[in-house]
């Protein structure tokens, strides 16, 4: 049966390839798909095993607001504020908050030998490193201090692969804006593909980056505030205590704030709806993709049953029973789909090998490559019922008189 269905295939060999084409795209795009979204969400998962309940931090803007608003950047659905010096005292003076830590960022230009780049250099308190042991972690050297000036602290990246041969060690000098400063400490590599932007963290004392970047700042401003919270101490009701302290400081309700207190869980839920609905929109295209397949292999075989009504004929005439006929076809419309995942789920390999190299995370499941082969037999089954049921059917004196 096998051997009758596969001699069938290759009489028409350029039919059958076009079809399995349908079969090859459907599976590529549910195994790359479904190998990226989950590579992407263990990505996440991984990074924010770093933040912990314990922390939290502050940015000057309205995050739900500027959802809700579209990107709209007019009028009142404006969600982007300041924060201040006296909202870093308001946040540390609420119970519960054990350390805080002030942020200021921006661009700069910053040398190192023969090389020079724009990138972007974040003045943050010593406590950065404290609060965020787990994720900042000094490799070498050691973290500047409070009084310490024209200190820098480099990422993984920025220290081994952001200058090219060259490799800026503790103990290297660099010019930030035309200023010397000396690298005192470099951090480990994080591990996460999603944490590309903190590898590539550059670091300095607050106090210098408030003069970096004084002519971007108002006076007493800041960027961001992180915070860690105290054991014993509930992080929601800590979170609602600085709401409330710095929607009285900015003079705006609640409802109406232009700040966001961020914790783990925050970002766990914005996180987790985001990838929710970029699966949601991912399965569809993967759903078409098959659908087209499908139809592709139900085309190939009524065209299969029409151009062989003698040859079903003869076979009727000589003993063949409907069920040998259907088998014959349903035999021919399986081995499409086979063949279809087999060679689908090698260019999907290849596929995930290349974006790989380019830092894009995925995650391969064995329990996905059954799933591959199984689906793909049967979409080619499903899709090749309807004709080899007709094949099935047909009257063998009148398919003999077929011309």
């Amino acid at each position: 049966m096998v051997d009758y269905a596969i001699k069938n295939l290759r009489t028409r060999q350029l039919r059958s390839w076009l079809t399995i084409i349908g079969i090859v795209i459907g599976v590529v795009a549910m195994v790359v798909i479904t190998s990226i979204t989950e590579g992407v969400s263990k990505s996440v998962t991984d990074l924010l095993s770093t933040f912990g309940p314990d922390k939290m931090f502050i940015i000057p803007i309205n995050i739900e607001k500027a959802s809700s608003a579209g990107g709209s950047m007019g009028g009142s659905q404006v969600p982007f504020g300041k924060l201040y010096q006296k909202d870093v005292d308001s946040a540390a003076s609420v119970p519960g908050v054990k350390e805080t830590a002030r942020l200021v960022y921006g661009r700069a230009s910053v040398k190192f030998k023969d090389k020079e780049i724009s990138t972007q250099v974040f003045g943050g308190d010593p406590k950065i490193f404290t609060i965020f042991s787990d994720f900042f972690q000094i490799e070498k050297g050691r973290a500047y201090m409070e009084s310490e000036r024209k200190a820098i602290v480099l990422g993984y990246d920025a220290a081994n692969s952001m200058w090219g041969k060259d490799k800026a060690d503790v103990g290297s000098v660099m010019e930030i804006n035309g200023r010397d400063f000396r690298v005192v400490g470099t951090m480990t590599d994080i591990g996460s593909s999603m944490a590309a932007h903190d590898n590539a963290a550059i670091f300095v004392p607050f106090a210098d980056g408030r003069e970096l970047f004084k002519s971007q700042l108002a006076n007493n401003e800041v960027s961001a505030i992180y915070l860690q919270i105290d054991q014993g101490f509930d992080a929601n009701e800590v979170k609602d205590a600085i709401d409330a302290k710095l929607a009285s400081n900015h003079r705006v309700t609640l409802d109406n704030r232009d700040f966001t207190v961020i914790t783990g869980d925050f970002i766990r839920e914005t996180v987790g709806s985001i990838l929710g609905l970029l699966s949601e929109l991912l399965f569809g295209i993967t759903a078409i993709a098959t659908v087209v397949g499908g139809i592709g292999i139900s085309n190939t075989m009524f065209m299969a049953v029409l151009e062989r009504v003698r040859e079903i004929g003869v076979l009727k005439s000589i003993g063949a029973t409907e069920r040998d006929i259907q088998l014959i076809f349903l035999t021919e419309s399986a081995f499409i789909g086979f063949l279809g995942g087999v060679l689908g789920f090698a260019a999907a390999l290849a596929i995930l090998f290349v974006a790989g190299q380019f830092g894009v995370p995925y995650l391969l499941r064995i329990r996905w490559v059954l799933f591959v082969f199984v689906f793909s037999v049967g979409v080619g089954v499903a899709a090749g019922f309807l004709p080899a049921r007709q094949a099935a059917k047909m009257d063998p004196v009148k398919a003999l008189g077929y011309i």
